[in-house]
This record gives C-alpha cells, sequence and structure tokens, in this order.
C-alpha cells in the first residue's frame, strides 16, 4: 500500500483571505444599517407629504364644484363644511382642520402642523406642512 500525501494540492482560502472579506463585510454591514433605521420614519414623512397633497388636491375639487353649482363660491365655511378630510384609518386630525391657522395631523405615531391658506373666489385654499 502507498502512503498518501494529505496536505498536497489541498486549496483553500488563506486566514488573510478570511480577514480580508469578514473587513469587507463589516464595512457594508456599517454603512447599510443606518439606511434602514431611518426607513421607517422616512416612509412616516412621506405618508404625510401624501397626505397633504391629497387635502390640496380635494380642496382644489371642492372649489372647482362650489364655483360651477347654481349657488357659487359663498365662502370658506361653506367649503369646509362641503370637504370629505377623512384621509383613511391611519390618519386622525388632532386638532383641526381649521379653515384658517394651523392644524394637527397625525400618521400612526407621527403628529405633524399642517397649515391651511384661506380659499377665496380666485383660488381655492393651499395646505402645506409650515
Amino acid at each position: 500500500m502507498k502512503p498518501q500525501k494529505l496536505l498536497r494540492n489541498q486549496q483553500g482560502f488563506t486566514l488573510v483571505e478570511i480577514i480580508a472579506v469578514l473587513i469587507i463585510l463589516g464595512i457594508l454591514a456599517a454603512v447599510a444599517v443606518p439606511r434602514y433605521i431611518d426607513l421607517e420614519s422616512n416612509a412616516n414623512q412621506r405618508a404625510v407629504d401624501a397626505a397633504v397633497s391629497e387635502l390640496n388636491g380635494r380642496e382644489s375639487l371642492s372649489w372647482a364644484d362650489m364655483k360651477i353649482s347654481s349657488g357659487g363660491y359663498t365662502g370658506d365655511a361653506n367649503l369646509m363644511a362641503a370637504m370629505d378630510y377623512n384621509l383613511g384609518a391611519d390618519y386622525t386630525w388632532t386638532t383641526g382642520p381649521n379653515a384658517t391657522g394651523n392644524s394637527t395631523l397625525t400618521f400612526r405615531s407621527l403628529g405633524v402642523t399642517v397649515a391651511r391658506s384661506p380659499s377665496a373666489t380666485d383660488k381655492p385654499a393651499v395646505w402645506n406642512r409650515p
């Protein structure tokens, strides 16, 4: 029987290569983890921005409907009464919506101040985040 040479033609990774790969993975993890931590916060901010855009769209449509109706535009109070401010189950109004001034819109746990400019006969009101 011939003795076998166990170490000949053995291939594998050296310790230096394994350490280099671990360092690269550590750097990638250090860069990627902070981005995922802020992901939910950024998504909530974007959801509130979408709600403000939705309010602007609804405001414009209600204002236009009132303008072309037989009664015409009769003021902010009637426009506010005609609008639907229910934005869905995740949104609640802590204060407001107010005809003018600030209101507080809450999306899940994020409360945000939103402001509404008054409407007029020549333009609808505009909602924004001050």
